[in-house]
């Protein structure tokens, strides 16, 4: 009979099989396919797990029974997860053999108990030792203790394994309980945000790790094995609930991701979920009635994961489920908290108070309320003062503090949402220098800031379902609010910094990071739905006009300093000046350019680099020339003149008169935006370049490594679909393109700049690879190899690197106002294999001449885009040709 009470054995002898291994076999795979039915059917998780351990039990007990002769004196015992039975069903399977002395080992009967579970396919962990050496083991190492404290009897001698437990409780360390909180604390700091849109559901922070480590506690605490009872000594019977109803969806989802993957997986990714929710019952719902929209009326802008169409106002049924588990997550992560700091530090109190102000005192440093509800009831907009108080005497609240402030919420109304008091307040702890940010996470992991401002609350644990944010819509913006406030700690010579330190309203500057997502809870065209709710917001707030201005801009424009930075011509003059027009006055650009860092800092890990910042600090740059000059245009005729005479001054008196006279000649023939792109430096390596391509054959190349990239040059005569061929080249030998430029020679020599990485993201490429695009480059330029034969390789190894990801389907939008002398196609579409080769391909088909490419992949998003003309070197303005373009450009990128 196994320790559950169930007796299994008649069942497990008649399941059919020829031999005992074949039997445990079958009956192993016929309960795994009842309990899957069972969990399809919504069954609690926690039946699940206690009926898989059931199943596990009934084969390890007749192993042992087949093994055992009864001759050797020793207890078998489950450990961890399966000593708790919380087991998914594929779960570690721990056992320890357990021996009074170590002459009494028993090595055959070990290896017949483990042969016969290693043969069912069972991830095993298994150790021998007698008791003293496992007392002494959990006394040195954590990791061992906690597993030993879930340790469960299965056969054996049950003397032996009771003698176990009592000294193991007896030696635990007294520490332990501070230790396992110190893991608790670190988790939050160091392993990530509770609320990563990529999950592991029992080690992330708020998953059932959680659960286990304040457990420990509490066993090591009270010296107990059991743990009924004991959450009781330090939780609420609210919070004992919360904890049990997240536990069980845990587990839940745990079970779904066993069965449905077929091995241990823990991890919720983008291609799981949309199968777990379906599992657990989930479905698309409607968060805004339905509209009928005309053609096009949703349209797509570039760079944001709008609704639009008939997905409008949805919400997907894979959002609502993690949604829920982020829900779920900050509960457990919030009364494991509040579990350990009354087990761990409220014992530690020594109980001299310090009066702060009335109705509030100081108690070891912390903030404690002893009036408890009263102290808001009687005012208020406490609510605010209490975290302005913390924050201005840089003081964290109690876990008894805490606990008030969440069970005091429904004090709040839309009258304090009104009082100008509460609102001078709150603008003054966004007008803090230090923990501004921190007080607002506080603020909302308590609830406060959420009922305050509804509409920040309502993009509380907000998923969206793609992996180019890893947060929830509430954590991207505290983020990006840290983000911010630690500006000031970057080096002295940073223009981040020296933006920060020049701005003047760094309260409105956080207000508007704030609000700038806000729309996004509405699942429509976030943008617009966000200046609405904000300028509600602020007419509730009362707050001045220009102040709403500001802070209008900011939420409006947050994109657009961003993705004009990294897909277009910041050497375009006519750009540089009409962005400029965007701003009433320098305080804006200065609060966008900031903005702007913060919020691209805080979507994933990869989505800021250094070559982003240089891009984003030169439009900045450029842009603020502009305003302080009070220029609306520039003379670029004028300025490239004054270019080329500076540059002849440099070189007339150290290059050969015939040098110079190759210098000028190379420059008149190349287009005249040429001078303001490259240096002298440059210009000089080009003519090299010319010069080799001349002396040794039909092609010519350059590498020069930069901090943050390498630049390569490709020196060789014009040729159809050029361009696409050298994307092509790069694309299937693993390196990344950021930006192409192509400059082409009155004489149809063209020198074709690629900024590149590696595959990886290291700016520099291995002298392999370099000596391998030389040979590839040749091959397909001169030799005229098909670039589709590298791809048709090459297809295959993507594949197999690559997950299943969303379906992205292509979009395609024209811009003619943006320059004076090419149309902009803007791209957006999924990164794979090639995009880049058959965006050139198509536009190299339709005789349309590319001048620039700027490229920008984040995660399974490609977004690029092109300066072209057509053939005969003029913009495309009919709209016909520009929607056969659309059209083509969206069959080749959906092939």
């Amino acid at each position: 009979m196994s320790p559950s009470g169930i007796d299994l054995r008649d069942a497990l002898r008649s399941t059919p099989g020829t031999t005992p291994m074949e039997a445990r076999k079958c009956f192993w795979d016929q309960q795994l396919e009842r309990l899957r039915s069972a969990h399809r059917r919504g069954e609690p998780g926690i039946v699940t797990a206690r009926a898989i351990t059931d199943v596990v039990d009934a084969i390890v007990l007749d192993a042992h029974h087949a093994a055992s002769d009864g001759s050797v004196r020793h207890a078998l015992v489950a450990l961890g997860g399966y000593g708790r039975q919380e087991m998914s069903p594929r779960s570690d399977v721990d056992l320890l053999f357990l021996f009074p002395r170590d002459r009494d080992k028993a090595p055959d009967l070990i290896t017949g108990v483990l042969h016969s579970l290693w043969d069912l396919g069972y991830d095993l962990g298994h150790a021998s030792r007698t008791v003293a050496e496992t007392v002494k083991m959990a006394r040195e190492d954590v990791q061992s203790c906690t597993a030993m404290l879930d340790s469960r009897f299965l056969a054996g001698d049950r003397e032996l394994f009771d003698d176990f437990q009592r000294r193991l409780l007896k030696q635990l360390p007294k520490t332990l309980p501070a230790r396992l909180r110190r893991l608790h604390v670190e988790r939050g700091r160091h392993t990530g945000s509770v609320q990563l849109l990529e999950p592991n559901v029992k080690e992330s922070p708020g998953g059932l790790r959680e659960i286990h480590l304040l457990e420990w506690g509490l066993k090591a605490h009270f010296r107990s094995t059991g743990i009924e009872g004991l959450m009781s000594q330090v939780l609420t019977e609210e919070d004992i609930g919360l904890l049990a109803k997240g536990r069980d969806f845990l587990w839940r989802i745990r079970h779904d991701l066993h069965f449905e993957v077929g091995r241990k997986h823990d991890t919720l990714e983008p291609e799981n979920k949309p199968v777990t929710a379906r599992h657990l019952g989930y479905a698309d719902r409607a968060v805004l009635p339905a509209v009928s929209l005309d053609e096009g009326a949703g349209g797509h802008r570039v760079g944001t994961k709008d609704r639009t169409g008939a997905d409008r106002g949805r919400e997907l049924a894979v959002e609502r489920f993690m949604g829920d588990y982020f829900l779920c997550a900050r509960d457990i992560f919030h009364c494991a908290r509040l579990g350990f700091d009354h087990l761990v530090i409220a014992p530690k109190r020594r109980g001299k108070r310090l009066l702060l102000e009335p109705g509030v005192v100081a108690i070891d440093n912390e903030i404690e309320l002893p009036d408890g509800e009263d102290y808001f009831r009687e005012d208020p907009r406490r609510f605010l003062h209490i975290f302005f108080l913390a924050q201005s005497r840089r003081l964290p609240l109690s876990e008894q503090a805490r606990r008030v402030v969440r069970s005091s919420l429904g004090v709040f109304d839309d009258s304090l949402r009104r009082d100008p008091v509460a609102r001078d307040i709150f603008l003054k702890i966004l007008r803090r220098k230090q923990r501004s940010a921190e007080t607002l996470r506080e603020m909302h992991e308590l609830g406060v800031l959420g009922a305050y401002l509804p509409e920040f609350g309502d993009l509380t644990c907000l998923v969206q379902y793609d992996i180019y944010h890893i947060y929830t819509a509430d954590e991207h913006t505290l983020v990006a609010l840290e983000n911010l406030e630690s500006i000031p700690r970057q080096h002295a010579g940073s223009p981040l910094r020296q933006a920060y330190e020049e701005l003047n309203r760094k309260d409105l500057l956080f207000l508007g990071t704030m609000l700038h997502d806000v729309g996004k809870s509405r699942r429509e065209e976030h943008i617009q739905a966000g200046i609405q709710m904000a300028q509600e917001l602020m007419e509730r707030l009362d707050l001045p006009e220009a102040d709403r201005r500001q802070v209008l801009f900011l939420i409006e424009q947050h994109q657009e300093m961003v993705l004009i930075s990294q897909r277009r011509d910041l050497d375009d003059y006519k750009m540089i000046a009409d962005f400029a027009g965007r701003f009433a006055q320098p305080e804006w650009l200065r609060a966008l350019y900031l903005l702007s860092y913060a919020d691209l800092s805080a979507v994933a890990a990869d989505a800021w680099s250094d070559w982003q910042g240089a891009l984003l600090w030169e439009l900045y740059h450029k842009t603020m020339q502009q305003l302080e000059s009070g220029m609306k245009t520039l003379a670029d005729r004028r300025h490239r003149r004054e270019i080329m005479v500076e540059h002849l001054r440099h070189v007339e008196n150290r290059w050969p008169p015939a040098r110079v006279v190759a210098f000028q000649e190379h420059v008149q023939q190349l287009p005249g935006r040429y001078l303001v792109a490259y240096d002298l430096v440059r210009i000089e390596r080009h003519l090299a370049l010319v010069d080799q391509r001349q002396e040794h054959g039909s092609l010519a190349l350059d590498f020069v490594e930069h901090d943050d990239h390498t630049e390569l040059v490709v020196c060789t005569s014009d040729q159809h679909h050029l361009l696409a061929n050298v994307c092509g080249v790069l694309a299937v030998n693993d390196v990344d393109i950021l930006r192409a430029d192509v400059q082409t020679r009155d004489d149809d020599i063209v020198l074709d700049t690629f900024q590149i990485t590696d595959i990886d993201g290291s700016p520099a490429l291995p002298e392999w690879k370099k000596e391998r695009l030389e040979l590839r480059l040749q091959q397909v330029l001169v030799e005229g190899l098909a670039v589709r034969e590298l791809f048709d390789a090459y297809s295959a190894n993507w594949s197999r690197r690559t997950k299943d990801l969303p379906t992205r389907q292509p979009m395609v939008d024209f811009e003619n106002q943006v320059s004076d002398r090419f149309t902009v196609v803007d791209v957006e579409a999924q990164n794979a294999a090639g995009v880049l080769y058959a965006i050139t391909r198509c536009l190299g088909d339709l005789d349309l001449d590319i001048h620039m490419a700027i490229i920008n992949t984040v995660a399974d998003r490609a977004t690029d885009a092109f300066y072209f003309v057509d053939s005969q070197g003029r913009k495309i303005l009919n709209y016909d040709t520009l929607e056969a373009i659309r059209a083509r450009l969206t069959e080749a990128l959906s092939d």
